[in-house]
Parts: C-alpha cells; structure tokens; sequence
C-alpha cells in the first residue's frame, strides 16, 4: 500500500506539472522559463529514486485538474481534491467522471483554491471528511477548513470548523501560497499548516496565522494544552511559526 501511494503521487505530480507549464506556471497567464511541457507517458515508467529503487508508475487519469489532495476510504476508493474546487473519486482505478456534490463556495485564483483532505479518525462510523480551502469574506480570503459527511457521491452537513487569521485581499490573492495540508494527530486534533503568502514577516507575528502550523480539535475548538494559550498577544489555536 505505501508503495502503491508513492506511485500515485508521482503520477498526480506528473499531471500537475505538465499541466501547470502547458498553462504558462503559476495558475496560468505566465510564461514558463526554460522548461516545456511534459507529456505524459503513454506506458508504465520504472524510476529509480532516492528512497526506493525501481518504482513502476501507471498513468490512473489524465482527467483531473490540479490535483491537490488525496485520501484512502476503507474500501479502497480514492478521493482527490482539484484546486479548482471539485472532489472527485477514483474507484477500482477509475476516475468517476461527476464530481462529489455539497462543497461550499470557494475562491479559486491563482495558487488559491481546493486544497488537502483527511478522515476523521473515525470515519468509519461518522463519515466525517475533512477538507482545507481557501475561502471568500469581507476581509478578502484566507485559508478555512471544513468538514461534511460523506454520502456516497454527496457532502452533507458542511460546515466550517475554522477560518485562519490571514486574510488578503486584491492580486495577492492570485500570487500569494495557499498551500495548506491537513493531519490527525494520534490524540485526535487536526494540525493545519498556513501558506506564508509571501508576506515580509516570514510567519513570525504571533497575532496571525501566516506562515505557521495551527492545532484544533476535530469540532474547531482550541486544545488547552496548545503552547501559546493564555499567552498575551499570541493567536491560542498556534503550534508552530516561522514556517514558509
């Protein structure tokens, strides 16, 4: 299986690089420098890599569009997540081409967009999937996650369960890093990690959460044992900052 996951990441890679350059780089609109595009192989591919000699590589899909993020359900399917705002499934090795309904409204520009997803640790009895985006507010847009029950082709009760502190408005919206991955502690919190959107600070004002690594509980609430709880002019959901 972790090898299996390896090779599809290698094969989702390919897909986003080849598209990113034939688009012109960075969410398109740029031209790329020194690098064409990359043409998918047509047949298995045998690398050898740093970690682990010999790694076979199938193209599953050309289909998607920026993939993002990806997750086992216990049945073997996959779900993948598209920056563009789509939550698709891969069954039996089989890109289902209608993409899972209820996703909430997103903004998608530039390097913003859909971006990670996890199960609850116990989603086999709740179906709670867990999802990082970028989301549109009065103050412009910043990295949420959600969450929503997973019914076969369908979210339902999607909710935010936290909305980070780095908001940004006008064309850093299109040039600032989104990039967000999300994680289940054993303990059962969620670490999310917040792009730096290229901002000056470098992810060290205590007051948002640019550039830093935030633990909550699966509900959105704080844990008491966070470092900086109570701690005067600190955000209490931070772990981690300095990060890029």
């Amino acid at each position: 299986m972790k090898r299996l996951l390896i090779v599809l990441l290698l094969v989702f890679g390919a897909v986003v690089s080849a598209q990113d350059r034939g688009r012109g780089g960075r969410g398109g609109g740029r031209l790329s420098v020194g690098v064409g595009p990359v043409p998918l192989p047509t047949a298995p591919v045998v690398f050898d890599t740093a970690e682990q000699h010999k790694i076979r590589v199938v193209v599953v899909t050309a289909a998607l569009s920026h993939p993002w993020g990806m997750t086992w359900l216990p049945n073997g399917d996959l779900l993948v997540t598209e920056r563009p705002g789509r939550l698709r499934i891969v069954r039996n090795g089989v890109l289902d081409p209608t993409p899972v309904s209820g996703l909430p409204p997103m903004h998608v520009r530039g390097l913003a967009g859909f971006l990670d997803v996890a199960l609850h640790p116990n989603f086999s009895t709740n179906h709670l999937v867990y999802f990082s985006y970028v989301k549109d507010g009065d103050k412009g847009a910043a990295t949420a996650v959600f969450r929503g029950k997973l019914d076969g082709m369908a979210l339902t009760e999607v909710k935010d369960v936290f909305v980070t502190e780095s908001w940004m408005k006008g064309n850093d919206t299109a040039d600032g890093r989104f990039g967000s991955r999300i994680l289940f502690a054993k303990d059962g919190t969620l670490f999310i990690t917040v792009g730096d959107r290229d901002r000056s600070d470098g992810g060290q004002n205590p007051a948002d959460h640019f550039g830093k690594v935030v633990r909550i509980n699966d509900d959105g609430t704080i844990p008491k044992d966070n470092p900086f709880v109570g701690r005067a002019g600190y955000l209490p959901s931070i772990y981690t900052f300095g990060q890029r």
